[in-house]
């Protein structure tokens, strides 16, 4: 065999055999030569093609691209590597990757353009970024539910919010909680589940399936037992699975809590008809909701943060062990920021629900790094000044009293003032501290602000420090900003 014919034989078995397509295009951008596997890949057969434009099946938003790369390698005479999608012939879309190089010395400028189908790899990309993408909402998610259970006090809150998140986080679950009286052995009102089965086998906060359902025991509270169940297969993935565990984690601990919480609100709500407002209840109040603060830090310190940590490390010992190329390595990459993100807004969270040494340093130093932090990321200046403090001895309610009306007056300044300038000026005198406060911001109409024990925003200061029986003013006037004149007898 000579060596034309030696050659023209390796052609014919390399055009046969390759599982890549292999197209000559020329300068008109018109098919020359393909080999089978493009009937393999796409459908379409030689004849459908051979003599037509190369690009008719290209995906229209990417034809306009590609006819100009290839122009582009017909004028540089440099090879080019493309990536877009094209139309099978039953109408599935396939992604493709083409490169394209020109033939030397040839006449009409003809082009090689081999490609390869490379569908099932931007699946895997895209299916791997939907699960980032929902592992990140669903971490947000949590994290926001958390925060709003330190304001729950009452079980129907409780349950409202439960419902709502899991309408918003799992759509098709379907949430449903029922309540069992155990005194008349019934359901309340007209119950749509058979649970009396299954009541023996529920234990607080564990998931009971049955067959497309899935029961969980929230808790119980008097003569009643509080149901949650949803749809199973709305736990598609495995993430939705921890999420929920972590979700129903959170509502048995709050749920356990709230029977006294419960109660002395309806005190509270009876002292309030009566124009009576006892310090005890207030400061008992604030005391729970500081307590449930911390255990709350300290359940996503141990679990969620250091499962998150775990997750972190391994992936970054996969990144270093295996050397990963491409687009994989920069979902990998993009994964791990992810990761680190997500554990920098845990231990956010944490150190908002639990002020990191506020115990151990004081008040006066724990307020320094407050605004050494909150100055890094705000858009006012906060100025700071203290007077006769030296010696300064406060107990710890009174310490984190002070602290948590100080990161309102942050917030406040934060989400609704638009100041510039934020003055704190704390002073020691005659065995009291007092604080003033003031701003440049927008302002607000003072006589609007009513007392509530719901919430922890201005006029919730007034209520917390009323219950260490000390006094709060507020003056404030549209477009004149805010001043705050606070005085705390000192009872350490």
């Amino acid at each position: 065999m000579d060596k034309t014919k030696h050659m023209h034989w390796e052609f014919e078995t390399i055009t046969k055999h390759t599982q890549d397509i292999l197209l000559v295009v020329d300068q008109s951008q018109n098919v020359q030569f393909v080999t089978p596997s493009f009937e393999t890949i796409l459908g379409y057969s030689t004849k459908d093609i051979l003599g037509k434009n190369a690009f008719e099946p290209v995906f229209p938003e990417d034809r306009e691209r590609l006819m100009a790369s290839h122009q582009e390698v017909i004028t540089l005479k440099k090879a080019k590597v493309d990536e877009y999608r094209v139309f099978h012939k039953n109408g599935e879309i396939k992604y493709l990757e083409s490169k394209v190089m020109p033939i030397p010395n040839v006449p009409d400028n003809l082009a090689v353009v081999s490609i390869r189908d490379i569908t099932l790899r931007k699946s895997m990309e895209t299916e791997l970024e939907n699960r980032k993408n929902r592992y990140q909402y669903l971490q947000n998610q949590l994290k926001k539910y958390s925060q709003d259970l330190s304001l729950v006090l009452k079980v129907s809150e409780l349950k409202n919010r439960l419902i709502q998140e899991l309408d918003t986080v799992l759509p098709d679950s379907e949430p449903v909680i029922s309540i069992y009286h155990r005194q008349t052995d019934e359901f309340e009102g007209d119950n749509p589940i058979d649970l009396q089965s299954y009541l023996p086998k529920l234990i607080v906060g564990k998931l009971q399936y049955d067959h497309e359902q899935v029961h969980i025991l929230l808790g119980e509270r008097k003569d009643k037992t509080f149901i949650l169940t949803i749809k199973a297969f709305s736990l598609k993935e495995s993430m939705d699975k921890i999420w929920f565990e972590t979700l129903i984690f959170y509502t048995v601990m709050v749920f356990e809590s709230l029977h006294v919480i419960e109660n002395l609100m309806n005190q509270l709500e009876d002292a309030l008809q009566k124009d009576k407002r006892p310090q005890w209840i207030l400061r008992l109040l604030f005391n729970l909701s500081e307590k449930q603060r911390l255990e709350l830090s300290g359940d996503l310190h141990d679990t969620v943060l250091q499962d998150q940590m775990n997750l972190y490390r391994n992936l970054e010992a996969i990144l270093k062990d295996y050397n990963f190329k491409g687009e994989i390595q920069a979902q990998l990459m993009g994964i791990s920021k992810g990761l680190s993100d997500s554990i920098h807004q845990i231990q956010m969270t944490c150190n908002e629900l639990r002020p990191p040494l506020l115990r151990e340093l004081g008040l006066l130093q724990s307020l320094e790094n407050l605004f050494e932090y909150t100055q890094i990321s705000s858009t006012f200046k906060i100025n700071y000044t203290t007077k006769n403090t030296e010696g300064l001895i406060l107990s710890e309610e009174e310490t984190i009293g002070l602290y948590r009306i100080i990161q309102e007056l942050l917030n406040n300044a934060g989400k609704h003032s638009q100041a510039s300038n934020l003055h704190f000026y704390v002073e020691c005198e005659d065995n009291r501290v007092i604080l003033h406060y003031s701003d440049d911001g927008v302002g607000f109409n003072a006589d609007k602000l009513t007392p509530t024990y719901k919430s922890i925003g201005l006029s919730g200061m007034r209520e917390r420090i009323k219950s260490f029986g000390g006094t709060i003013e507020f003056n404030s006037q549209l477009g004149k900003g805010l001043r705050v004149k606070l005085e705390l007898p000192i009872n350490s």
